[in-house]
C-alpha cells in the first residue's frame, strides 16, 4: 500500500507540473479545472492496476513448522504436501507450510509441551493418546474398539461432549485442533503366529508407544507391552527383545518391518481405528487473519479427507500386497474373535477411569 501511495504521489506531482507549465505558456490563466480531473485520473488508473495484479504477494507472511513422524515414503507426506501447496495457492503465499518428516522438527511430547510456554510457529500430527494426556476423556478415541468405522468417527466428533474436550484444548493448554479428519487405518497384531482370540497373546510382548493410554490400551489385548519410539521397533524385532507389534499397513512396509522372518503374522485384529489430528499452537493460530486461520482448516480438512478415504482404500489394499509378496501370512479379520477382544480390551477403559464416559458416549450414540 505504501509503494502504491508513493505512485499515485508521484503522478499527482507530475501532473501538476505539466499543467502550470502549460498554463504559464497559454498566458491565458483560464484551466483551473484540468488539474483536478486528470489527478483524478491518475488515483483511478492506480487503483485499476492494483486491481488488475490480484496476484500480488502480501506484505506480511506467516510460516507454519509442521511435524510428524512418519517416513517421507509414508502416504501422509503426501498428505501434507497436498495441504502445504492448497494453503500457500489460496493465501497467495501469504502463509506457507514447511514439512518435517520423521520427527525431524523435534519430539512430538516435546513440541506440543512447548505450546503452552510460548506462541511458536508449529504444528505436530498427533494421536489421542497424547491429546489424553490433557484431557483425560479424550484418550477414548485411542483404546481399543472405540470408534470401529468412519461413521463411528463422525459421530462422536458431533456430540457436544466431545467438541466440550476439544475446546478444553485450546483454551486451557494451548492445542489448537487444525483438523480431525485424518484416520490412518486400522492397526492389526503383527507376531510370529496367527492371533486368534486374547488367549494367543499370552507369554507375548508387543510393542507399544511408550505412554501410559497406548500401554493400557495394548496390553488389554492379552499381552504384555514394551513401551518404545518407533525408531527402536525394527532391531528390537530382530533381537527378539519384544515378540511383535501391532500397527497399520503402510507402516508396516515405509518401516520394512516385513523384512523380519521371525515375526511374519499379520492378525487382522482392527483393534484399533486409529485417528491422528492436526494440531497447531493456538496462540500462534489466533495470530493469523481471519481469512488464513479459515484457509488453513479448510485446505487441512480436503486433504485430510482424501488420504483418509486412500489411507483405508488403494494405500492399505498396496501395503498389504506387498507384505505378501514378500513373504508375510495374513490372517483375515473375519477369521479373529472379536467379541473376544472387544471384551478384553474392556480393561483398558477400567485401568483409566474411562468405563462411565464410555458408557455415556455409547448411549449417546445409541449403541
Amino acid at each position: 500500500m505504501r509503494k502504491m501511495m508513493k505512485r499515485i504521489a508521484a503522478a499527482t506531482i507530475g501532473m501538476a507540473i505539466v499543467m502550470t507549465s502549460t498554463a504559464c505558456s497559454s498566458g491565458t490563466g483560464s484551466t483551473t479545472a484540468a488539474p483536478e480531473n486528470k489527478e483524478t485520473t491518475a488515483v483511478q488508473s492506480a487503483a485499476e492496476e492494483k486491481k488488475e495484479d490480484p496476484a500480488a504477494a502480501p506484505e506480511e507472511t506467516y510460516t507454519l513448522m509442521f511435524g510428524h513422524a512418519q517416513t517421507e515414503t509414508h502416504p501422509y507426506q503426501a498428505c501434507f504436501q497436498e495441504w502445504a501447496d492448497a494453503v500457500t495457492e489460496k493465501t497467495n503465499g501469504g502463509l506457507v507450510i514447511d514439512l518435517y518428516p520423521s520427527n525431524t522438527l523435534g519430539s512430538e511430547e516435546d513440541i506440543i509441551n512447548s505450546f503452552k510456554d510460548s506462541d511458536t510457529n508449529w504444528g505436530y500430527n498427533t494421536d489421542f493418546a497424547r491429546l489424553g494426556t490433557y484431557v483425560p476423556e479424550l484418550a477414548m478415541f485411542n483404546l481399543p474398539y472405540f470408534v470401529e468405522t468412519m461413521d463411528d468417527i463422525n459421530a462422536v466428533k458431533e456430540l457436544d461432549m466431545v467438541k466440550e474436550w476439544i475446546n478444553k484444548l485450546e483454551t486451557e493448554n494451548d492445542i489448537k485442533v487444525v483438523s480431525l479428519n485424518l484416520v490412518q487405518g486400522y492397526r492389526n497384531v503383527v507376531a510370529g503366529k496367527p492371533v486368534l482370540k486374547p488367549d494367543d497373546l499370552k507369554g507375548l510382548t508387543l510393542r507399544c508407544p511408550n505412554t501410559e493410554i497406548w500401554r493400557a490400551a495394548v496390553s488389554s489385548l492379552g499381552c504384555s507391552v514394551q513401551g518404545m519410539g518407533r525408531g527402536d521397533i525394527y532391531n528390537n524385532l530382530v533381537n527378539k527383545v519384544i515378540d511383535g507389534y501391532e500397527d497399520v499397513y503402510p507402516c508396516i512396509v515405509s518401516e520394512s518391518y516385513y523384512e523380519i522372518k521371525n515375526v511374519n503374522t499379520i492378525s487382522e485384529t482392527h483393534n484399533i481405528l486409529l485417528l491422528n489430528p492436526v494440531v497447531v499452537d493456538a496462540g500462534w493460530f489466533n495470530s493469523l487473519p481471519k481469512e488464513y486461520q479459515d484457509a488453513l482448516i479448510e485446505t487441512c480438512d480436503q486433504a485430510c479427507n482424501s488420504c483418509s478415504d486412500k489411507m483405508l482404500g488403494e494405500f492399505t489394499e498396496e501395503a498389504k500386497q506387498k507384505c505378501i509378496d514378500e513373504g508375510m501370512t495374513v490372517i483375515d479379520h473375519s477369521e479373529i474373535d472379536t467379541d473376544a477382544f472387544r471384551e478384553a480390551a474392556k480393561a483398558s477403559y477400567e485401568q483409566l477411569g474411562l468405563t462411565d464416559t464410555y458408557n455415556e458416549i455409547m448411549s449417546a450414540l445409541g449403541k
